[in-house]
């Protein structure tokens, strides 16, 4: 039986122009679990650097380049495919709703191959999520009628591609019922998974942990606040991460600079976020409501033992039932858990306990990759007994 397997995603983790994402980090650690397996694993990603039309070894899995176009992205399709077929994987797997779900799932539909496809979030499992995003955003009435056009084409390519995947794994049971109710189509629920860091003594005082792309939908300004209204706390608060938007960079880097409780760390390469996580007591997301499915950061968290204070986002309720911290409604709710947090250590090492325990029996990459490849192991064996 093959052991060959193609990632296609949209970037990949050694371009250094591209910003770090969920998928990109999953697809990297799977891949690397294979490797370390044996497999022979290939990516095919867009490249922010220029590099097209060629491969190139990174870690022991051959990474095949195609430059990346930020405007109509179809018309790379014949590259996408050329590639695809010179790879001749029997497994493909690709995560995240994006116009490539639909180039690989053609692909593997007419050449009898397997394709898995992975949820990102929750809106991947909704339809028109690219003509919803559209209506939200401000723009003159003739550049919005031609992304408007743009938007469905998008969708119906995704949805194409969803609807015609050999399996469809998502992060949460939440997305495996909004699936069934929108598309009718059955999945599997298969975690995000991390390596198992080695447990870490923090030093005082406690520190307070923002990570991610800063992006308008990740809410930053609200970790601002927090840090703001946290001044008489003994706490040090951290903000990580990539800036997206121009506007918004100036604008929190002009609020921060005056703020003696907490600092700016930059861009964390991901290889060093594992890192910065476990120092850290707690973690804070601050996302809107809706957009987050099963972020890496929550994973890394709980597998350090840090525990997690949420807006909003709690993935199939995980945090509020097995104490892994606190999912609250407001910035003065999230204070409040923070104060008692300060006054009673043994109430955050309970917490910390609790998410060490249960991120190493729930996400730990040697077992998520195990059950990856039983996924694809059964479909790939439906199709040589037909």
């Amino acid at each position: 039986m093959s052991r060959t397997i193609c990632f296609v995603s949209d970037f990949f983790i050694s371009d250094k122009k591209a910003t770090i994402t969920g998928p990109m980090v999953q697809t990297y650690l799977i891949g690397s679990e294979l490797k370390k397996r044996g497999w022979d694993v290939h990516y095919i990603a867009y490249s922010k650097e220029g590099k097209d039309n060629f491969f190139e070894s990174y870690e022991g899995m051959t990474v095949h380049w195609i430059r990346h176009r930020p405007f109509l992205p179809l018309l790379q399709y014949r590259k996408i495919r050329k590639v695809l077929t010179a790879i001749n994987a029997d497994y493909h797997y690709q995560r995240g709703r994006d116009i490539l779900t639909g180039f690989v799932a053609r692909y593997c539909k007419k050449n009898h191959k397997t394709f898995a496809w992975a949820s990102a979030g929750e809106s991947g499992v909704e339809r028109g999520k690219y003509q919803r995003q559209l209506r939200k955003k401000n723009r003159p009435f003739i550049k919005k009628t031609v992304l408007w056009c743009e938007a469905k084409i998008n969708d119906v390519i995704c949805e194409y591609g969803i609807e015609n995947a050999s399996r469809i794994i998502v992060q949460t049971e939440y997305q495996k019922n909004r699936l069934k109710e929108t598309f009718g189509l059955d999945s599997v629920v298969i975690k995000s998974g991390h390596p198992v860091p080695e447990p870490v003594e923090r030093s005082a005082p406690l520190k307070i942990l923002w990570i991610g792309s800063i992006k308008a939908v990740k809410r930053p300004e609200l970790f601002i606040e927090l840090a703001e209204s946290c001044r008489n706390l003994e706490c040090e608060f951290w903000m990580a991460g990539q800036f997206v938007d121009s506007r918004l960079k100036s604008f929190l880097l002009q609020k921060m600079q005056h703020m003696n409780n907490l600092k700016y760390l930059g861009a964390v390469p991901f290889h060093e976020s594992q890192a910065l996580i476990s120092k850290a007591h707690v973690l804070v997301n601050t996302t809107d409501n809706g957009y987050e499915g099963l972020p890496n950061a929550f994973v890394q968290a709980w597998l350090a033992g840090t525990v997690t204070l949420s807006l909003h986002s709690d993935p199939d309720g995980v945090i509020e039932k097995y104490g892994l911290g606190a999912k609250v409604e407001s910035i003065t709710a999230m204070k409040n858990e923070l104060e008692k947090i300060v006054e009673n250590v043994d109430y955050w090492k309970s917490m910390s306990d609790n998410a060490r325990k249960f991120g190493v029996d729930n996400f730990s990459i040697e077992e998520i990759t195990y059950k990856l490849i039983d996924v694809m192991n059964s479909h790939l064996a439906k199709l040589i007994q037909n």
